[in-house]
């Protein structure tokens, strides 16, 4: 057989059979645009989350760059700068901490950084240069407001410099400054290289396979160096150290903004089911789609294979076909998806609390995600178009020329062997009856059962995603998350105490002051005060205290498993340093009021009010990291033996084991933390006199508006170092998550109804138009036009019905399974069974199924019945 090149024919007849249909073509087009707009939505929002996610983990490491090796020497360096396999490699060095007054909040580092890794390090001036002379410093304008200056270039100021335990005051020129973040583990001042060299030289000596202290810090040298890539980052650290010979337990660090850390396992399963629903609904309508096209055009496709046209041209044709499609419809798609992300965005990183004060939430616009729902849409429609494309390139000629709808027309045998069974059993003989338009619908939708299958799908997604999200959100409980977030109406601390940014060193924990105290008994409305007191402190045990926690703790077998996901390799070392008592059990020892103790949580044993505020017992806390529920340092009616900063020690009896609920508590924790509860009063009799680490209170609802006023305003105008949490707020925040699960959640469900609305519209239209001869003969021999749309409505009410039986029947499976183990990775989920939403939806889409076949019917009765009989399809 000679190879003809008829490729540009076979372009021709595929680009004039595609624009002989307009009107179907626009729905095609809107279709492939619709499932465009879902993918790049997905990839827009998910893509951005990701990377600002990336930038605000960056922000609190405290640079973009792969990794980094700490404490080096020049000639260290220099070994490190030669290897081929780094990308690329920039370095800064340590000169020391400013400690000015003000800044005792603030913890600031002062090195001198290389252009390269200020940029890296997010320091880089936004205005002005980086230091050139001696006295030219830049800094981050938090710093400069701290400090009291302006944010202008040629400013002056005084710093307090501890380089290495040496303080020393020098003045400074501001040449330039940056927005400063308050994710940041600590900010930065930037000074000249020749001001480091003078007041911090680089040592000589090398600190590998030392134990060196703060105080020789100074001078030396930090690298910080990117790879080709950033998989397998540990690795990779880990051949380089070897490659320049240096010893494996050398100070490093790895960026964990790269470890992959944030994406778990629930995220990227809900992320493929999306991307598979998404998948399915395109696949749904613009199958449908060409699948009707196909069969619509099949005398034509008939008509090409008698003049000598393969099979594989005619899938050629169609495939064309749907690909010039894509190229009006994926555009568009990319647009409106790129438009609904800048919109929702801004939304679900507001209420994820992903970014920090210096990350904006634009979209910004990457390449790989127009390629990535291009490619997606593309796929879709490759996958849509593979069933058609088959059915076009097996047609028979003498068939398609006398094909209807419904028939198959690739099963020959099984028409013969039905005529064969027909005229055996002598169905031809069976009397006429009566046939209702009901009965003709029933039969038209039984004519082509994957039509049947494929609309109702693409109509239940729509309702059961509908059903999900809805039924996700229902089951938000709004008392669960504000319990979970306080246990008052309102709270105030020192501002550093729950800021994790705040070195620990600076955090406050007596900062509720006494004029907070009065000024806060003079509020009406006020019902119920509850202070926290807090000593942290490595703990001293008697040898009977500590031979118990020996045995409940570090010799349980059934708690080795929480202590080697704790110590790893180490845990048998570290539990002998422990018995040795070489290593500390960390703890807390917390002073509480009555208040607070009304609202402990994980009771085992009674909490009688009366008795501990005699100040003989003591209330024990479980080890909260523990694999096992409620693992016991103590037991009730035991007695422990306490001890305070000045070495004395107090019995008491164990009154029972009960854990402070977590918004009482200082949020840092020890790997093995053994926690005391003592009487407000006897806290301060034992363990010292001080102010609260925070302070709780109760009012009275129709004062909650204006004492929020009050203590906002005090926090920030009266004593700007404390900071409040209030019920409001949380409820706030929760509102802020639900109404995002909603939003996001609808705008799909939107959407996917209206893929599975036009999915119908195409459906019914189509087959009216294929199937007008038909009608025209039915109304010749004397069906009305009122049967007729009686007919078609009923067709419309089949497929309302079997969408809302089995929208019910997955909707409810899907709650039961899927949305239920979802929701209980949420600590505020409560699951409510319900399919209230599909419900709602069945009259709605009744309707539209009534209405639809209406108006294609009403369009389809303009043209008399002559011409429709006379007019071929």
């Amino acid at each position: 057989m000679h190879k003809v090149k008829n490729a540009k024919v076979i372009r021709r007849i595929a680009d004039k059979t595609r624009k002989a249909g307009k009107t179907r073509n626009l729905i095609a087009i809107l279709a492939i645009a619709l499932t465009s707009i879902l993918f790049t939505t997905v990839f827009t929002v998910g893509g951005s989350l990701i990377e600002k996610q990336q930038e605000a983990t960056m922000r609190q490491v405290g640079g973009s760059c792969h990794a980094g090796f700490k404490y080096l020497t020049q000639e260290e360096y220099d070994i490190v700068k030669q290897d081929a396999a780094l990308k690329e490699i920039s370095y800064r060095i340590v000169v020391g901490n400013v400690v000015n007054e003000e800044l005792k909040k603030l913890h600031t580092e002062l090195s001198y950084y290389e252009d390269q890794n200020a940029r890296a390090s997010f320091c880089y001036p936004q205005v002005g240069n980086m230091p050139q002379k001696k006295d030219e410093i830049v800094a981050s304008d938090l710093v400069l407001k701290a400090l009291g200056v302006p944010c202008e270039i040629g400013t002056k100021l005084s710093l307090t410099i501890d380089i290495g335990g040496v303080i020393r005051e020098d003045t400074f020129t501001l040449s330039g400054y940056f927005p400063g973040d308050t994710v940041s583990q600590a900010q930065i001042v930037a000074v000249s290289k020749e001001y480091a060299n003078e007041v911090a030289p680089t040592p000589t000596t090398s600190a590998m396979g030392q134990s060196i202290d703060s105080s020789q810090y100074p001078g030396r040298i930090m690298a910080d160096f990117n790879f080709a890539t950033s998989m397998n980052l540990e690795k990779q650290t880990a051949d380089l150290i070897s490659r320049c010979g240096f010893p494996e337990d050398m100070d490093i660090g790895i960026n964990w903004a790269y470890m992959g850390g944030n994406l778990d396992p629930t995220t990227v399963f809900l992320v493929l089911i999306l991307l598979t629903v998404i998948l399915i609904s395109g696949y749904l309508i613009i199958y449908n789609i060409f699948y009707i096209n196909v069969f619509q055009d099949i005398r034509y496709y008939g008509l090409l294979k008698t003049i000598g046209t393969t099979g594989k041209q005619l899938r050629k044709i169609v495939r064309r076909q749907a690909f010039m499609l894509s190229l009006y419809g994926i555009p568009i798609g990319l647009l409106g998806g790129i438009i609904i992300g800048k919109l929702i965005l801004p939304v679900v990183m507001g209420t994820l609390n992903v970014g920090s004060s210096v990350i904006n939430t634009e979209v910004r616009l990457n390449v790989w995600i127009f390629a990535g729902s291009a490619l997606f849409s593309l796929i879709t429609v490759y996958i849509s178009c593979i069933k058609p494309c088959r059915i076009a390139s097996k047609v028979s000629p003498v068939e398609a020329i006398r094909f209807t709808e419904g028939q198959n027309i690739t099963d020959k045998a099984r028409t013969k062997r039905k005529f064969g069974r027909a005229t055996n059993n002598k169905t031809l003989e069976k009397k006429t009856r009566k046939v209702s338009p009901k009965e003709m619908a029933l039969q038209n939708v039984k004519r082509n059962k994957k039509k049947v299958v494929i609309v109702v799908a693409s109509l239940s997604l729509a309702l059961v995603l509908l059903n999900s999200i809805f039924s996700l959100v229902n089951s938000f409980d709004m008392d669960l998350f504000v319990a979970n977030m306080t246990v008052s109406d309102f709270s105030v601390a020192d501002a550093t105490v729950d800021n994790l940014s705040v070195n620990s060193d600076a955090i406050v924990m007596d900062g509720v002051t006494v004029e907070m105290e009065k000024a806060l008994q003079a509020q009406k409305g006020v019902e119920e005060i509850g202070n926290v007191y807090l000593e942290q402190s490595d703990l001293q045990f008697t040898e009977e205290d500590f031979s118990k926690i020996e045995e409940r703790i570090l010799d349980n077998p059934q708690l080795r498993g929480s202590l080697e996901a704790l110590f790893g390799d180490d845990t048998d070392q570290y539990i002998e340093y422990l018995k040795n008592r070489e290593a500390f059990i960390s703890g807390k020892t917390y002073g509480i009021g009555d208040m607070i103790v009304k609202k402990l949580e994980n009771v085992e044993g009674e909490v009688d009010l009366e008795k501990f505020s005699t100040g003989n017992y003591v209330i024990v806390g479980h080890w909260v990291l523990s694999e096992l529920e409620n693992t016991l340092f103590f037991e009730p009616g035991e007695t422990v033996t306490l001890f305070n900063a000045n070495g004395e020690s107090r019995e008491y009896e164990i009154l029972a084991v009960a854990d402070l609920p977590y918004a009482c508590e200082f949020q840092h924790y020890g790997a093995i933390e053994c926690n005391y509860l003592l009487p407000e009063q006897e806290f301060l009799d034992f363990i010292g006199q001080r102010q609260p680490m925070r302070t709780l209170f109760d009012v009275e609802p129709e004062h909650e508006a204006a004492i929020e006023q009050w203590i906002s305003d005090y926090c920030e105008n009266v004593n700007s170092d404390l900071a409040y949490n209030s019920k409001a707020q949380i409820v706030r925040e929760f509102d802020a998550q639900k109404n995002m699960y909603a939003m996001v959640g609808g705008l799909l469900a939107f959407i996917l109804a209206i893929i599975g609305i036009l999915n119908f519209i195409n459906t019914m239209s189509t087959s009216i138009l294929s199937r007008k001869q038909e009608f025209a003969m039915m109304e010749a021999v004397g069906m009305t036009g009122k049967q007729l749309r009686d007919m078609l409505c009923y067709e419309g009410t089949f497929y309302a019905l079997l969408t809302g039986i089995f929208s019910l029947i997955l909707g409810g499976l899907l709650n039961m399974t899927v949305i239920r183990s979802i929701g209980s990775e949420l600590f505020f989920f409560r699951w409510k069974f319900t399919v209230m939403p599909i419900l709602i939806c069945i009259p709605i889409l009744f309707i539209l199924v009534l209405w639809i076949p209406t108006v294609c019917c009403k369009n389809m009765r303009k043209t008399s019945v002559v011409e429709r009989m006379r007019k071929p399809e």
